[in-house]
């Protein structure tokens, strides 16, 4: 009979080497699994293999809780692995970097079949390690230690400290783009034999080893309690905060290479519900970490326990990166409040709850594990008595476990039905509203009828005093005796935007008809387009409560939301106006950018007279005071943070606080506590703005001297705007004087090339499209003879290019063309500076990088050339810096000036000069030329980040490693004297102190 790993750990604690033996033989496939699927060499990860279980062996009596040790196991064996790769300095690219998109399938099918005739054991492994890569990160994990690591699903669940339905679903989409060469993958696994002697090599070298101490029989768990004891008061003595050990993920997910997510499976989240009443809009909270800089999580045992097992001193436990406090809210696209205070949310494929007066969200279902025969947009959850039905697109699934498990309770034709709109269930009976019908079922969900009555354009199914409404695109419909009727209003109304009904009242947000709107007149601002109304009376009669002081009634308002609670009304878009008086009076309206921005399509959900959640473009927010002021929600803590940059330093003398600013979403972010708390910086625009002018996407911000600048591009993406950054007020104010760049002609032009008959889209020419904008020849080219379907994308990559300023001129790239403009000119002129490669998909995606200082500017082209100017753009020359690296370079990874001096980060190596003139390549100590994918400058001193090595400082011209582990996916960094900080892809930002303070 096996035994535990609990009664094997006690065994060897009390001298038992054949116990360790035992848990040897248990563990090492997993352990070479997931070994070579990181160093990509078998027998390499062999070496590994023998490497980890010797360290479990010498630092086991370390290990606190024995019901953690394949996690703990699973941490030593991916540092192992890391730290093999740092000693040997591999080049090669790993397993991690050879992902095969599925469009390469045929191609790589074939390759396929000529590699099944090999029979060679080493052509065999390198089958698999290729079709391995054709997996995301997280599936490859998981298909390794369960083929290769011969793992049960529980066993992977357990080593990973991943749910193991999460497990599952990662198993079965490995399966489905595996699908055809799984039977090859099993046929190799014969091949994949470890030597088989590896157990008695280890249990010879264990031999060797100067015992390490052993607790008496009786009482096997004492040096437990005593490390852990000894830490926490080595911690107290030194004054650390249990918090100053958090990692930048948890370490059963070390091995995260290109899915930064934290697992909520088994690691509950616990919210920060000390919120700050306050009226502006706030992303965290100011409060919530005292004031030592932590972010409130307890110490990583399994870390300190790993850090012991590499021979590490406890007293002096090293720095660890600190998370920042999310900059966004979860996604969420819906809600389900339950009578009794129950929260359940669906995001991402998942189900969380939050019981009842808890603060812990607690995952409960991964949908991707059941067998939908399609997926619609809209996943909708509803609760009946003790059961809970969810439906996506047309499939209804029912549990009766509070969602563990689901069983498949009805289907309606996937090719009609497709996008469900509301699933409403009474004591009557069960109504399932779709986009082109509704449908009753009266035997609780089993069978169903269409009662549509002709209804189409359906957005909205709402049940009030047992009365059933559908919103649609041709007005407000109340069902009774079997019919829909078409309700009247004061005006005449076309469009259905939003409901929202308490007992007793009923509201409806909607646009005029049509055949009464003159579209030209609305938006000159001389017709009324839309109205807020309510009812008392179910729809019989209505009064219009539309808010004169908000949006312009004269204009057209893009589907606001309604919500409403007791005698609370909030109507939310970009901007909000609220009721206290069930719409009698309106309160002033609220900023754009100080409340989430929503639309109808927005998920809202009430769950008592004061707490309001909202699924918002901006993520999970919650108010607790009827929606005078909102706190983001994020459970996952996945959210982006780019183009960190430190406006302000931190300074002990003069008492001021670092300020850092960053991008989320097209937003601009401030935070001046190192990430505890964060504000939008607003455009100060407020919510009667018309709609044809509203706050621009953000796409890159800049210093200059003391000043902040923020380039913009408006939501229809047709112009460039630059703003200027108001440190005392926190808004974007937009710089008037700077001409801008307009593709609305080309969008115009592109639209009559579509309708054009082919014999006559010839007309558009050169010429043409020259008169009607500025931009590169090959830009225009693409117009001629390009994709019409690429030509759109082509149009916004051409006004997302860089800009950067100088004193009082700006310099910005526009339909890759480089343009400079100084305070006092008319318009932009041009530089001479251009893309002359044809701009195929992959080239435009690129980014063009900019720098200047002074009077020289720097370019670094998509087509590899290197040019520099040293009279503000009026000239330019080539500067050769390929020669200097070991190999060829294609990219430019990053320019930057650090005082007179010239960085210049390629994908082949750093290179820099003082003069412009004499350039050389800067390396690491053992003379490799690194890949620095960021730059940073503090004061003179350079930083650079790589994608896998770390974090270094350049030190008498040498790179020298300051921080060896970082976060995954890092898309800028930032300086400020000892204090490091990186903005990640899915993970917001992590700062992290390179001594103490």
């Amino acid at each position: 009979m096996k035994k535990n790993d609990i009664e094997l750990i006690r065994q060897i604690l009390d001298g038992d080497e054949d116990a360790f033996a035992e848990l040897v033989t248990k563990y090492q496939k997993p352990v070479h699994a997931l070994a070579w699927r990181k160093v990509g060499d078998f027998h390499i990860a062999e070496e590994i293999t023998q490497d980890t279980f010797l360290k479990v062996y010498q630092r086991l009596h370390t290990l606190k809780d024995p019901n953690q040790f394949s996690g703990w196991l699973y941490v030593i064996a991916t540092r192992r692995c890391y730290a093999w790769l740092r000693k040997k300095r591999i080049r090669t690219q790993p397993l991690e970097d050879t992902e095969i998109t599925m469009g390469q399938k045929d191609a790589y099918s074939r390759h396929v079949v000529e590699q099944r005739a090999q029979t060679a054991v080493e052509a065999q492994r390198e089958v698999v390690k290729r079709l391995l890569a054709k997996l995301k990160e997280s599936e490859r994990t998981v298909m390794a230690l369960h083929y290769l690591g011969e793992m049960t699903v529980e066993e992977i669940s357990k080593f990973l400290g991943v749910s193991a339905g999460t497990i599952k679903s990662r198993l079965q989409r490995a399966r489905n783009r595996l699908q055809k060469e799984e039977t090859m993958i099993r046929e190799a696994l014969d091949h994949f034999q470890l030597s088989p002697n590896l157990t008695d090599n280890i249990m010879q070298e264990v031999s060797r080893l100067k015992p390490a101490p052993i607790p008496t029989a009786s009482k096997p768990l004492v040096p437990w309690a005593i490390a852990a004891s000894s830490a926490i008061l080595i911690m107290l003595m030194l004054g650390i905060g249990s918090q100053q050990l958090l990692r930048f993920q948890q370490p059963y997910t070390l091995d995260a290479q290109t899915e930064m997510t934290v697992e909520l499976v088994d690691t509950p989240i616990v919210l920060n519900l000390d919120v700050k009443p306050d009226l502006r809009r706030q992303i965290g909270n100011s409060n919530a970490f005292g004031e030592s800089d932590n972010n409130g999580q307890k110490p990583d045992e399994i870390l300190l326990a790993t850090a012991q097992a590499e021979g590490e001193d406890v007293s002096t436990p090293k720095q660890q990166w600190i998370q920042s406090t999310p900059l966004t809210g979860s996604t969420v696209n819906s809600f389900l409040a339950t009578p009794e205070g129950d929260l359940y949310t669906y995001t991402k494929g998942e189900i969380y709850k939050l019981p009842a007066k808890a603060e812990t969200w607690q995952h409960i279902f991964d949908i991707w594990t059941l067998p939908h025969s399609s997926i619609g947009a809209q996943l909708l959850i509803v609760k009946w008595e003790d059961t809970l039905y969810y439906t996506q697109s047309s499939e209804l699934f029912a549990s009766k476990d509070d969602g563990k498990s689901w069983d498949l309770l009805y289907s309606w034709d996937s090719e009609k039905y497709w996008n469900s709109i509301e699933l409403i269930l009474t004591k009557q009976a069960f109504y399932m509203a779709f986009e082109n019908e509704i449908f009753r079922s009266e035997d609780i969900g089993k069978t169903w009828k269409s009662i549509n009555d002709g209804l189409t354009g359906i957005n909205a199914l709402v049940n009030i005093q047992n009365t059933l409404f559908a919103g649609t695109s041709n007005g407000l419909y109340r069902y009774s005796d079997d019919s829909w009727k078409r309700l009247e209003f004061p005006m005449s109304v076309g469009g259905i935007q939003s409901v929202a009904a308490t007992e007793d009242k009923f509201y409806v947000l909607a646009g005029f008809s049509w055949d009464v709107l003159d579209p030209r007149k609305v938006s000159r601002g001389l017709q009324r387009s839309w109205g807020i109304f309510r009812s008392s009376d179910l729809g019989n009669s209505w009064e219009d409560i539309s808010p004169t002081n908000a949006w312009a009634v004269k204009d057209f308002i893009a589907g606001a939301k309604l919500i409403a609670v007791d005698d609370t009304l909030l109507v939310m878009e970009k901007g909000m106006v609220r009721s206290i008086d069930g719409g009698n009076t309106w309160m002033p309206p609220q900023l754009v950018g100080t409340s989430p921005q929503m639309d109808s399509k927005n998920p809202a959900v009430v769950i008592n007279t004061d707490t309001i959640y909202v699924g918002s473009d901006d993520g999970l927010h919650r108010s607790t005071d009827s929606g005078q002021s909102w706190h983001i929600v994020n459970f996952s803590r996945e959210n982006q943070a780019d183009s960190l940059i430190l406006y302000q330093e931190f300074d002990k003398r003069l008492n001021t606080s670092a300020a850092l600013y960053g991008i989320v979403d097209g937003k601009i972010v401030k935070t001046i506590d190192r990430g505890k708390s964060w504000d939008f910086v607003q455009m100060g625009k407020p919510i009667t703005t018309p709609h044809n002018d509203e706050p621009s996407h953000i796409t890159q911000i800049v210093k200059s001297g003391s000043v902040l600048h923020a380039k913009g591009i408006d939501d229809s993406d047709e112009k460039t705007l630059i703003y200027s950054v108001s440190e005392s007020d926190n808004t974007l104010k937009p710089i008037d004087s700077i001409p801008i760049f307009n593709s609305s002609a080309l969008y115009q032009l592109l639209s009559q090339k579509r309708v054009l008959p082919f014999e006559l889209q010839d007309k558009l020419t050169l010429a043409q499209l020259q008169e009607n904008s500025s931009g590169a020849i090959q830009f225009f080219k693409q117009f001629e003879v390009g994709n019409l379907r690429w030509l759109p994308q082509l149009i916004q990559a051409g006004l997302r290019g860089p800009f950067t300023v100088s004193g009082d001129t700006f310099y910005m790239e526009y339909n890759f063309k480089l343009f400079k403009w100084r305070h006092g000119d008319t318009e932009w002129s041009d530089t001479g500076v251009e893309e002359t490669v044809e701009l195929t998909s992959d080239i435009a995606r690129r980014d063009l990088k900019l720098a200047v200082s002074g009077n020289t500017v720097y370019v670094g082209k998509r087509d590899g050339r290197f040019v520099q100017s040293l009279d503000a753009g009026n000239s330019w020359k080539d500067i050769p810096v390929d020669f200097m690296f070991l190999t060829p370079f294609k990219n430019f990874k990053e320019i930057l000036f650090a005082g007179s001096t010239v960085y210049v980060a390629t994908d082949a190596g750093v290179a820099t000069s003082d003069n412009g003139k004499h350039w050389h390549a800067i390396t690491d100590t053992a003379g490799s030329h690194l890949i620095m994918e960021h730059l940073a400058i503090d004061g003179t001193t350079v930083y650079g980040v790589t994608a896998k090595t770390g974090i270094y400082r350049l030190e008498s011209g040498t790179w020298e490693q300051v921080v060896s582990e970082i976060p995954d996916n890092i898309t800028s960094l930032a300086v400020d004297g000892n204090t490091l900080y990186v903005g990640t892809q899915s993970n917001g930002m992590l700062h992290y102190y390179l001594e103490k303070e």
